[in-house]
């Protein structure tokens, strides 16, 4: 009887205490939510849930949006618990501006990791005489793009670093970026817009005898006057011969983008996902090319517009990769 009740009693505690340690290992699943399949952020995503999927005991599960003002609710409403975010949409969401009329749950997103970059600019037949965004004074260029309206502030936003406006150029209005892309293949702009490495690029180019990218101006005040029109944008140089339409390096708006989750996930579970990309970094790049600029040393940056969740900045902590001004930083944020 005895032996008998004390395997009952280990019985009844293996009960108790196996969901308690399933718990404190992490969950078993999270979404991760991206732009619909076929995007660049989708595939971003896919491989990130990959690589995490492997090495950790929880399987994230990919949840393709329209976009951020799709997904952003639904992780309002804990149903989606990280994403891929461009650093644009994160401060503006974070925020409740420009194209958000709302911060999100008391400025509900946390970054996770600080990942790859993405460029936009104008682009001009290879043998045109412009050679920066100073030059399109007067010139046809693509604008108003209603379906998709965070392009037209890009755009404006690259215009501003040479001190212009919408004024200052002929307005050539196009519904979205395949419209523009067309526009300029049919003659109708002077220059188009698109980002580098994009497929409308790389038809442009063979179809028109070579594009090339033409430089914002990158000086203090012009980078200042980007950032306003387009919060989290920043002029990044691209160096000669890296991707189509760069035939020298070319300083172009650029954009970061995030892993971001949010803040109610818990802190050792974002964590784990933190160890886990860290540890596994050239996996990365293995289950995507576009990661491999997912490096570790672009993991923490000091051009964060949002605040960093507490399981990042713990294991950046903790791996040395955290630094004084990113302490300074972090406290700026969560004051925003």
């Amino acid at each position: 009887m005895k032996r008998t009740h004390r395997s009952n009693v280990l019985l009844m505690a293996a009960f108790i205490f196996v969901p308690l340690l399933a718990e404190a290992a992490g969950p078993r699943s999270a979404t991760l939510a991206t732009h619909a399949v076929g995007s660049l952020t989708n595939a971003i995503g896919t491989g990130i849930a990959l690589v995490v999927s492997r090495h950790t005991s929880t399987t994230v599960r990919v949840q393709p949006f329209g976009g951020p003002p799709a997904w952003l609710p639904s992780m309002d409403k804990g149903e989606t618990d990280m994403g891929i975010l461009a650093s644009a949409d994160a401060i503006t969401s974070y925020k409740g501006i420009v194209l958000y009329k709302r911060p999100f749950k008391i400025k509900n997103t946390r970054i996770v990791i600080v990942g790859g970059t993405s460029q936009f600019g104008y682009y001009v037949a290879k043998d045109s005489p412009l050679e920066t965004v100073a030059d399109l004074k007067g010139r046809r260029i693509p604008t108003d793009f209603p379906g998709i309206p965070i392009v037209r502030l890009a755009g404006i936003a690259a215009l501003a670093t040479a001190g212009f406006t919408y004024n200052d150029i002929v307005k050539v209005p196009v519904s979205d970026l395949a419209a523009g892309a067309q526009a300029f293949l049919e003659g109708r702009v002077d220059a188009g817009w698109y980002s580098i490495g994009s497929p409308a690029i790389e038809e442009a180019n063979a179809r028109v005898g070579g594009v090339r990218f033409l430089s914002v101006i990158s000086t203090p005040e012009g980078a200042k006057k980007m950032a306003d029109i387009y919060p989290g944008s920043y002029p990044g140089v691209v160096k000669a011969g890296t991707a189509t339409g760069v035939v020298k390096d070319t300083t172009l708006l650029t954009i970061d983008f995030y892993l971001v989750a949010s803040r109610e996930m818990s802190e050792e579970a974002v964590y784990e996902v933190v160890k886990t990309l860290w540890g596994y970094n050239q996996e990365l790049g293995e289950a995507n090319p576009i990661l491999r600029a997912w490096r570790r040393e672009r993991m923490v940056s000091q051009k964060a517009t949002i605040p960093y969740h507490p399981g990042a900045t713990r294991f950046f902590k903790e791996s040395g990769a955290w630094s004084k001004e990113m302490e300074d930083l972090q406290a700026k944020l969560l004051k925003q």
